[in-house]
């Protein structure tokens, strides 16, 4: 064959392998939670290297879940949400950790999270005891 030839198979090959152009569009439509952290991130003018020194966080890490490979944990939520001077209840919510449809715990959660006597590590703790409490009181129910 021809050198021709093996080109046209070659574009052939790549071109079969794109998704459509609907998925792309859809996809694009759709934010992520990391696509979401990364625009916070942009909007507080911070570097991946720069938020990663603020909350001890590797940067791969974080460069992964700005990617949708990993998940955070809620620690790690609650790290971003300081660097990036945002409430953990709203990471919180933008990852899925909580349930939107729950606003007695947001108020809660979010009125911990503004008392400025309290540390990051304190209001993280506050928090996780609350729900602790909330969950026993759904099991006795």
């Amino acid at each position: 064959m021809s050198a021709t030839g093996k080109s046209t198979k070659r574009k052939r090959k790549s071109a079969a392998k794109r998704p459509a152009r609907g998925t792309a569009a859809r996809e694009a439509s759709s934010p992520s939670f990391g696509e979401y952290l990364r625009r916070q991130r942009n909007l507080a003018n911070k570097s991946l290297r720069k938020v990663a020194q603020q909350t001890g966080i590797p940067s791969t890490l974080l460069s992964e879940i700005e990617a949708g490979i990993r998940k955070p944990s809620r620690t790690i939520l609650g790290s971003l949400a300081g660097a990036l001077r945002l409430s953990a209840d709203t990471l919180y919510l933008q990852a899925g950790v909580i349930d939107p449809r729950d606003p007695g715990e947001s108020d809660v959660v979010r009125e911990i999270d503004r008392d400025p006597l309290l540390t990051r590590r304190q209001a993280d703790i506050l928090i996780e005891l609350y729900r602790t409490f909330r969950q026993l009181d759904d099991q006795e129910v």
